[in-house]
């Protein structure tokens, strides 16, 4: 045995024989504990920022609901962190007869709650309301991720489990992403400033330009115009609130009153790695994201049952930095390319005939003619420079040791 041993480990002393032997030995016994422990380590540092993160996300609410509201601030913040736990059970599918009723009408009463709550603990009305429960929404977001990525850690260091800690430490950069553009985007919607999905209804309200505007379902306004010798319906949400109006309602009004040969909506679209962010693109079938899966369903019914086609118009974005983030430059000068792809959109139409044009996302910091497109503007660049400056204040305060830690180690 002893001289297999030997051959194995080569010519040597017999002590350095067993030198190896016990530290080939230690190798496989302490290695995957090692691993534990500096995986573990790692994601205790991210779980941290997480948590910081929801924390400031709440602070930065609780420091504009102070001067907003009547209570102290100690009852804002115990309030908000209350409703940041606020839970929604999705509705039953196992029979899926009626499921999109069901989807919006959880939807409906999740908004509510929020717009109600916002209501209880300040003396916010209208617009200012909705956009800061829009806010609430997405602080409650933050802290959700930030409290299941704290159970995930917790399992990990109750089970010592590789896997599920690898499996973690690989998802940690797209969760990062999306908790870092969600934290940012409540200050954006408290503040009524323009995110990157708010190019659908900004591109809408270009179109719109100095054209008379009437509510036509809630939280959504349409104005007529023709173009190019079609009579043009636009419709968007009611801006510079953070709402998404009900686009559904909006179009069955018109589709029922009016006989509609086409429906162009506009909206954010998710571009992949190594796409350009902001172009212009055109496809077929109504472009809506899945907050809208119920709607969208409806008016495909509606396009079907009255022959309507359907012309879709995106604009590029990353889903995990640009949507709900501050409109970034390259996506606001999207919007003059997006108007002469609904003009192409909309020639493809015989002439006399009625063309619903629908921009589709959160209209936070865009108003409802062409006035306000030029408004946000001002706001659109002094956000970039502002998350300019962050980006790089980030980079230049990451340790020496955190970048060699990332480089060395393969998760």
């Amino acid at each position: 045995m002893i001289e297999v041993i030997a051959q194995f480990f080569g010519n040597g002393d017999w002590w350095t024989r067993i030198l190896w032997f016990v530290l080939i030995i230690s190798f496989f016994l302490f290695y995957p504990k090692l691993m534990i422990y500096q995986l573990v380590q790692k994601l205790q540092i991210k779980v941290q920022e997480f948590e910081k993160m929801s924390n400031e996300a709440r602070e930065e609410l609780v420091d504009m609901l102070e001067k907003k509201s009547e209570l102290p601030r100690k009852k804002i913040r115990e309030n908000l962190d209350r409703m940041v736990d606020l839970f929604t059970v999705p509705p039953e599918d196992t029979d899926p007869a009626g499921v999109m009723k069901k989807i919006k009408r959880m939807y409906d009463i999740h908004d509510k709650r929020y717009r109600h709550f916002i209501g209880e603990i300040s003396d916010l009305e209208g617009g200012e309301r909705k956009s800061f429960a829009a806010a609430t929404v997405h602080a409650t977001a933050v802290q959700q991720i930030a409290k299941i990525v704290r159970h995930l850690l917790e399992l990990v260091k109750e089970t010592k489990n590789l896997q599920i800690g690898m499996i973690l430490k690989m998802q940690i950069p797209f969760i990062e992403k999306q908790i870092k553009m969600l934290k940012d985007s409540v200050m954006c919607l408290a503040n009524e400033e323009p995110v990157g999905d708010s190019i659908g209804p900004m591109c809408a309200a270009a179109i719109i330009g100095d054209e008379e505007v009437e509510e036509i379902a809630e939280d959504h306004v349409c104005a007529e115009k023709e173009i190019e010798g079609r009579h043009v319906f636009i419709t968007k949400p009611d801006g510079p609130s953070a709402v998404l109006g009900e686009i559904y309602d909006a179009i069955k009004k018109i589709t029922d009153e009016n006989d509609i040969d086409k429906i162009i909506p506009i909206d954010a679209k998710g571009m992949l790695k190594g796409e350009e962010r902001g172009r212009v693109v055109e496809g077929v079938g109504f472009a809506m994201g899945p907050r809208g899966n119920a709607e969208r369903h409806w008016i495909e019914d509606i396009a079907v049952e009255k022959d309507i086609n359907i012309e879709s118009i995106g604009i590029n974005q990353d889903p995990m930095e640009d949507v709900i983030r501050p409109m970034k430059k390259e996506i606001y000068e999207s919007v003059p390319e997006v108007k002469e792809a609904v003009r192409r959109a909309v020639m493809r139409s015989p002439e006399g005939s009625n063309v619903i044009v629908a921009g589709i996302g959160i209209t936070v910091g865009v108003g409802n003619n062409g006035n306000a497109v030029e408004e946000a503007k001002d706001v659109i660049e002094k956000n970039i420079e502002i998350m300019e400056q962050k980006k790089k204040e980030e980079e230049e305060n990451k340790g020496l040791g955190e970048k060699i830690s990332d480089w060395l180690t393969p998760y």
